[in-house]
């Protein structure tokens, strides 16, 4: 009985010990869900609008690529606004999105995400907030 029990506490240090090293997870993969919130028209007067916007975010085959579907809430009903395709980049551990007119910068912390759209001329655009929805 005594060698038995040195042996699960033994077992029990190095899970711990092994446990401890492991890396917390990359934001692509911390990112990975749905997320409900705002995205907020920072230049006025433009064609922008804020919105009320659902973001899914799916894992791509490579590990640090993650896809958005965006879309927004009218009249009580979700709108396709378009896809993302994503990279996380540890410098600065954040998402990015490539699109014609500009990037997309996406941060996660917690359930929370948060966002900013710049225009190829470093203008800001857009500025998202968003919560994990629940059961996510």
């Amino acid at each position: 009985m005594r060698i038995h029990l040195c042996c699960v506490v033994a077992a029990s240090i190095v899970t711990c010990e092994a446990s401890a090293q492991l890396p917390s997870q990359p934001s692509a993969v911390r990112a990975v869900g749905t997320w409900r919130g705002t995205s907020v028209c920072l230049v006025r007067p433009s064609p922008c609008h804020d919105e009320t916007v659902v973001y899914r975010i799916t894992q791509m085959k490579a590990a640090d690529s993650v896809s958005i579907d965006a879309r927004k809430i009218v009249r009580g009903q979700e709108e396709e606004m378009g896809v993302l395709a994503c990279r996380f980049v540890s410098r600065g551990n954040e998402l990015l999105c490539v699109l014609p007119l500009g990037l997309w910068h996406f941060a996660v912390r917690n359930d929370s995400l948060t966002g900013e759209l710049r225009l190829n001329d470093s203008t800001r655009f857009r500025d998202v907030r968003a919560m994990r929805a629940p059961n996510e």
